[in-house]
């Protein structure tokens, strides 16, 4: 299961459903089963052996017969390591994969879902091209793409970006690049640190360079980097003068950067964090989550790059910084989907004659699908959401950047650029400076964004300054020469070496964990189908990566020591996780091992002081719809069974039964946090995946 397949196809899925008799003529029918044919259904339609998960008035029950595989393994003939390697959670999950079900086939409102399913494959199982003579016809399309595989991209691009612009460098064992230039013993300016994941470019790495950034992180795409590659960068830039860190507005990067500044500071590093949240198309639903990071960072990079470069300390860097992440405002509108490579699927689908106003830069859903019109109207209808004339003085000098999204041609962000600035000067705004091209990006998307940021003399001063970064438009030439790879400093430390448990306890643990890795690669496809309806689509895919994890670091683990082997785990996988849950599970078991360390046999104590964790570090609280609604049930319900004499067993269930209660419930909580929030009451009727992810692993635990 945990294969990345080029070529498979399930022939026949025979989908039973299990209904309870609802209404009289149900109940006089005895209706309980009815069966539905899923013909010839690709996997990459749902994401690698996903299944549609549904939601509405009934259970459902799945039952795959008469399955067949057509694999073409990969080329290496094993699984790419890094093919998995994106944000999400941290412990492995029970088996929902083809057991998992769905609700509700019946009303409209359960149909949706469905619906939403059905048109994700007409969009993949389109027509092929005519084969040549003697050639059979593909079954279904390949993913065109120039890469390897899917698992390596990220850090082929890093290498080709060296290769190609001699002021990056890369940290061994990192995916970072900084400037080659500095050092942090001598370097007397402030240092810059921005970055996210990869699909984006040439955000953020090529906007290294002096007067912009010193470093950029890189995540896997669409993910954000774990801090531990964060916490690298700061080490190798940071200098006397401090480090400031420009983040976008998103869980993961929030998380992440906020994770490793803390601890840098506790290194005794300065370091100041900017967080940029221009989307104004979540204005007012986002909630506690917030506007979107998207193309005004880019701005943001430049001012207070340029800031750095004169000299200026860093509260000042920082502070102009703030400012311009202030007033920035972005919008932009989306034609056609992207496909993450390790995917291999478009993550969402629009029809011919409708586009996305406001879609986020990793697919998440925007203000609205509309029909499609000439480019004047989409942009006087960005504009207008934009900037409404009333929020800007006649005459008020501002600079304008149009941005594509990676799929748009020069041609047509021309036409856009033509029409914006006609409308903005229309209006009475004075558009003293324009910015076309791609900015950042949202991989081979077509669709353009709009920026708009209102200057003064100095603040154009900022932008006009110059720079090496070379993908600034005013970058200057620069001669070729070949860029080295060095290591950034690191705590010392003796390696860990392999050993098994040499007690009853020790054993149990490894086996557990065993068992969860395994339950976390079978659970796979099912949560990334379900995190696909909700979420950004790449739960299982994340999931995956940390079994795999938990299995290389197995062999080290001081599993006969409980609150060294929770410890030691969660580095593991907060550098195997990166994105939300990386730093989130990080935190969680950090304090369950301090727990254990006061006592190694009070498990309830971990698990509520791991909760508590969580919740200080991500803000999250019961009734957020997050996977604390599982947690917390079932650290209570464990705590409330311990006390009253039961087993650990009978316990344990408890605490699973609690957990997937709690998951449940979360179908009917509005999203306040994480990207479902995006989706306000359109997530409503499907249940969090990361607090079933919650009820899943303890149940493995339980097995």
């Amino acid at each position: 299961m945990g294969r990345i397949l080029d070529d498979f196809v399930t022939p026949v899925a025979v989908v039973l459903v299990e209904c309870r008799p609802r209404t009289k003529k149900m109940k006089q029918g005895r209706l309980r089963w009815r069966t539905r044919i899923a013909r010839h259904a690709i996997v990459a339609d749902l994401y690698p052996w996903g299944t549609a998960r549904l939601s509405g008035a009934y259970k459902m029950r799945w039952a795959i017969e008469n399955f067949k595989e057509s694999v073409q393994s990969c080329s290496s003939g094993k699984t790419p390591s890094g093919a998995f390697r994106g944000n999400q959670f941290f412990l492995p999950l029970v088996g929902l994969a083809f057991a998992r079900g769905a609700r509700g086939i019946r009303s409209e409102e359960t149909r949706r879902p469905l619906a939403r399913v059905h048109a994700r494959r007409q969009t993949v199982e389109r027509p092929a091209s005519p084969s040549a003579p003697g050639e059979e016809a593909p079954e279904h399309p390949v993913m065109k793409k120039l890469i390897n595989a899917p698992g390596a991209v990220v850090s082929e691009m890093l290498a080709g970006l060296t290769v190609a612009y001699p002021n990056l460098r890369k940290l061994s064992g990192h995916n970072v690049l900084v400037r080659a230039d500095i050092d942090p013993t001598s370097h007397d300016r402030v240092a810059l640190i921005s970055g996210g994941g990869s699909g984006h470019e040439p955000a953020h790495a090529g906007y290294i360079g002096r007067g912009m950034l010193s470093a950029a992180v890189a995540g896997e795409v669409f993910t954000s980097p774990p801090p531990d590659a964060i916490l690298a960068a700061i080490r190798a830039v940071a200098g006397p003068s401090g480090c400031l860190l420009i983040v976008k507005n998103y869980t993961g990067d929030r998380l992440n950067f906020g994770l490793a500044a803390e601890r840098a500071r506790a290194e005794g590093l300065v370091v100041k964090t900017v967080l940029v949240a221009d989307d104004v198309a979540l204005a007012d639903a986002a909630g506690q989550t917030g506007r979107r990071g998207l193309a005004g960072t880019i701005l943001v990079h430049k001012v207070a790059g340029a800031a750095a470069e004169a000299g200026l300390p860093l509260a000042e860097v920082a502070a102009e910084a703030r400012a311009v992440a202030a007033e920035v405002r972005t919008l932009g509108v989306a034609l056609s989907p992207c496909t993450v490579p390790a995917a291999g699927a478009p993550g969402f689908s629009l029809g011919e004659g409708e586009v996305e106003m406001g879609l986020g830069i990793h697919g998440e859903h925007g203000l609205a699908r509309v029909p499609l019109a000439p480019a004047d109207v989409l942009v006087d209808e960005l504009l207008g959401r934009l900037v409404p004339p009333r929020e800007h003085p006649a005459g008020r000098p501002s600079v304008l950047m149009v941005n594509g999204l990676g799929g748009t041609p020069a041609m047509e962000l021309a036409i856009v650029a033509r029409r914006a600035v006609e409308t903005l000067e229309s209006w009475g705004l004075a558009v003293e400076r324009i910015y076309l091209g791609n900015f950042l990006t949202a991989l081979e998307m077509a669709g353009v964004s709009l920026t708009l940021l209102p200057v003064t003399p100095e603040r154009i001063g900022r932008l006009d300054s110059p720079t090496s970064a070379p993908a600034w438009s005013m970058a200057p030439g620069r001669p070729r020469e070949r860029a080295a790879e060095f290591s950034a400093p690191v705590e010392s430390g003796p390696p860990p070496r392999p050993s098994a448990p040499a007690t009853k306890a020790g054993r149990a643990l490894g086996e557990a964990l065993s068992r969860i890795a395994a339950a976390l690669l079978a659970a796979e496809p099912a949560l990334t189908a379900a995190d696909s309806v909700v979420g950004d689509g790449d739960l299982g895919i994340s999931l995956a990566r940390g079994a795999r994890a938990i299995l290389e670091a197995l062999p080290m683990l001081p599993l006969d020591e409980p609150p060294a082997a929770a410890q030691s785990l969660g580095i593991a996988l907060e550098h195997s996780l990166g994105g939300t849950s990386g730093p989130l599970y990080a935190a969680f078991l950090a304090r369950a091992s301090a727990a254990l360390a006061r006592d190694a046999n009070d498990w309830a104590s971990a698990l509520r002081d791991g909760c508590a964790a969580i919740s200080d570090l991500g803000g999250a609280h019961p009734g957020d719809r997050t996977m604390l609604d599982a947690l917390g049930p079932a650290s209570d319900a464990l705590s409330v069974a311990i006390g009253a004499g039961l087993t650990g067993p009978e316990a344990l269930h408890l605490a699973v039964e609690a957990a997937r209660a709690g998951a449940r419930a979360t179908a009917d909580m509005r999203p306040r946090l994480g990207r479902s929030s995006y989706l306000a009451d359109r997530a409503l009727g499907h249940p969090d995946p990361g607090a079933e992810a919650v009820a899943v692993w303890l149940g493995a635990i339980l097995a």
